[in-house]
């Protein structure tokens, strides 16, 4: 007999059927969003490791600052009090005690690599202990930090790689976790729309009102379901404030969704640290370099041709002086809007580390869109001049071509910087056929220069100083000469910056003193002995005791000596305090301080306020034209005025006919150098008396150039 079931019957089934499925939905939603903050959690465990690692890698860059403020403080004999030594050791400890990456079998070993964060444990632990030893070495005797360096140097490079290999790891992990939550998450939104499409099929016979009260917000919450994989916002998932089952289905969905977002959020984030600078959010070196080698591989198919700008904000170590790290951060970041508001949007924008940026242009018409890009980057740039930081910036520029395609074409832009620098700054260099030539002539005179002096080829000439007046030698400048066995006499300018450059000045400057001294220690008591020294060798350390200790071996007065700066010594960051005390040291021992080439600085009364100088030298520049040229003449007279007024000497340097020597004396100059009084030769070619009896006659024709 069939068993006939009223339609309130099958109702009933029916939706006690539908309470039963919606239960096991809502528990598998439930389910789904436990497992989603689970994922997330592990996620946000990878994330907050990788901040770890970046936190632990900025105290270690604040320990390395400060301890190597400590060593040079050491190493130039400053006083350092023992508090100082005592934080700073304290400082060490605590990098080392803090030092907070997950510990083996802790609760990141199941995501994360042990291995890589073992080694950058133990890198952070060498690195605290060479920390620790180059105190001491510092401490205890500082003429001994320079040897104790290359351990500390190899720990600290240990400890960088080893945070960059953990932090790559950690990345890692993240990218493998957010495709298995990616592939988790799939498969749970396909349960979740199974269970669904079942009630549906339920709901599809049942009465209006089963499907107004049930089917209805069940097909709504599919809908919202279904747009979880959008990256736009979905709409709101309906049913959230009702008090039954499918409320709390449509709060557990909304807590999965909440939690995807989350995801979603953490792997974008993760993405963008990989590949861009955190400070100014511009693409960092790894993108940089992997954009350039795309653009080079495109531009070989389409005929573009791809500009590589090399940018270094100039005088950075000034303003990070002057505002701080604070306000180095904000110049690095004003400097990031500027160059990211020239380019077009296709251009890349890149900062490499410190001060250095770097642009990627690709175009059909070079060098003209790379000028046309220049034009607007120095135009921003001077925009920047009634601003709290007036950026200014050396710029070199390399376009690919096909002679250049085996080599790095940014390494070629590097090089133009470095002239554009070599320039004055604040100008822009392209790389060319003779540049590279030029590089690699100025590499091999540097080859050549290290063994000048132990081949003979360096030579010192002597160039007189006399009274104006009287036209009376007062002295002689020693000025160095190079004959190269091949090329023949090389000029000063040319092969001095390239020993400054290679780090050569400090032991040909040695040289010189030694030279010049023990000449001078066989003229006259009354004849002085005048040398120039470069603002390179004021950032090695008792500059001025070592001039007193050859002085002292040659057996020459310091009173007869004289020392020569450019305005550029005195202007040299944050070595500016240690020139002016070595100056002074010289100045108190009884030598002349001479600023040399006064007027072709940018702060030359300023460095007359903050140093009592001794002597002005007027440059060349301005006296040779100054008979034709009024304003060069207005700025000897007032030169010459201003030293007066200061009680100093001045001397007229280039000083080569009778007119201009007439001039000077009608305006009260005191001393004159140039082809008029004589030529730079070797003083020790006369006999005594023949030299120095024209000393005595007061004669320009009898200055050392008549011979």
């Amino acid at each position: 007999m069939t068993v006939r079931l009223s339609i309130a019957t099958r109702v009933s089934l029916a939706c006690s059927g539908v309470l039963i499925l919606s239960l096991l939905l809502l528990a598998m939603g439930l389910a789904v969003g436990k497992g989603i903050r689970d994922a997330n959690g592990r996620v946000e465990t990878l994330s907050h490791i990788l901040g770890q690692i970046g936190d632990h890698g900025a105290a270690q860059a604040r320990l390395r600052l400060a301890v190597g403020d400590l060593t040079r403080a050491a190493e130039a004999g400053k006083t350092v009090p023992a508090a100082r030594w005592e934080r700073l050791s304290r400082k060490i400890d605590a990098f080392e005690q803090e030092y907070i990456l997950p510990p083996a079998g802790g609760p990141a070993s199941s995501v994360v690599s042990e291995g890589a964060l073992g080694r950058a444990r133990f890198a952070a632990q060498r690195f605290a202990a060479n920390c620790r030893r180059l105190l001491a070495t510092a401490r205890s005797n500082s003429s001994a930090v320079k040897s104790a360096m290359p351990p500390f140097l190899a720990s600290l490079k240990a400890t960088e790689q080893a945070n960059l290999e953990a932090s790559a790891a950690v990345t890692r992990q993240i990218a493998e976790t957010a495709k298995q939550n990616a592939r988790d998450s799939d498969r749970d939104i396909y349960s979740v729309l199974a269970g669904g499409l079942v009630i549906v099929t339920i709901f599809f016979w049942m009465t209006v009102w089963l499907r107004s009260q049930l089917l209805a917000p069940i097909e709504n919450i599919a809908t919202s379901l279904r747009e979880f994989d959008n990256e736009k916002a979905p709409a709101a998932i309906p049913g959230l404030a009702r008090a039954d089952e499918l409320g709390d289905l449509a709060r557990g969905l909304a807590e999965y969704r909440a939690a995807v977002d989350e995801r979603r959020s953490a792997e974008r984030r993760a993405a963008f640290l990989a590949h861009h600078d955190t400070l100014t959010g511009l693409a960092n070196r790894l993108l940089f370099e992997d954009r350039l080698a795309h653009e080079l591989v495109r531009a070989r198919r389409s005929g573009d041709r791809v500009a590589v700008f090399a940018i270094d904000v100039d005088n950075f170590k000034a303003i990070n002086d002057r505002l701080g790290h604070a306000g180095g951060d904000r110049a690095l970041r004003r400097m990031a809007d500027l160059l990211a508001g020239s380019v077009r949007s296709d251009d890349l924008v890149a900062r490499l580390g410190g001060d250095e940026f770097a642009i990627i242009q690709v175009a059909p018409s070079q060098p003209a869109a790379a000028e046309a890009l220049v034009s607007r980057l120095f135009t921003a740039m001077r925009a920047t001049v009634s601003e709290e930081i007036a950026l200014r910036a050396s710029i070199g520029i390399a376009i690919s071509h096909s002679e250049w395609e085996g080599e790095n074409l940014y390494d070629l832009a590097d090089l133009a910087l470095y002239r554009a620098k070599s320039a004055g700054r604040n100008t822009v260099r392209f790389f060319d056929a003779s540049l590279k030539e030029q590089e690699s002539m100025r590499v091999q005179l540097a080859r050549d220069l290290e063994q000048a002096l132990a081949a003979n080829e360096l030579h010192l000439v002597y160039q007189p100083i006399s009274d104006t007046g009287s036209l009376e030698i007062r002295g002689f400048e020693a000025l160095l000469r190079w004959k190269h066995p091949l090329l023949g006499e090389i000029p000063p300018d040319r092969f001095i910056p390239i020993a400054e450059s290679a780090g050569l000045i400090d032991g040909i400057g040695a040289w010189v003193a030694e030279q010049a001294m023990a000449a001078a220690a066989l003229w006259p008591e009354d004849i002085a002995l005048s040398l120039n020294l470069s603002p390179i060798q004021f950032r090695r350390p008792g500059l001025a005791a070592q001039l007193l200790r050859i002085a002292q071996e040659s057996n020459l007065a310091f009173a007869r000596l004289e020392f020569e700066v450019t305005e550029s010594a005195t202007l040299l960051g944050f070595h500016r305090e240690e020139v002016l005390l070595a100056l002074r040291s010289l100045q108190q021992a009884g030598a002349r301080i001479v600023m040399d080439d006064f007027g072709t600085g940018h702060s030359s009364l300023s460095n007359l306020k903050d140093f009592t100088f001794d002597k002005l030298k007027i440059d060349r520049s301005f006296v040779g034209v100054m008979c034709d040229h009024a304003p060069s003449a207005s700025i000897v007279r007032a030169t010459i005025g201003l030293g007066k007024s200061l009680g100093l000497t001045i001397v007229a340097e280039g000083v080569e006919d009778h007119a201009q020597l007439a001039q000077l004396r009608e305006w009260g100059c005191d001393q004159v150098q140039g082809f008029l009084v004589g030529r730079p030769e070797d003083v020790h070619g006369f006999a005594p008396d023949q030299a120095w009896s024209c000393v005595r006659a007061k004669s320009v024709t009898c200055a050392p150039d008549a011979g």
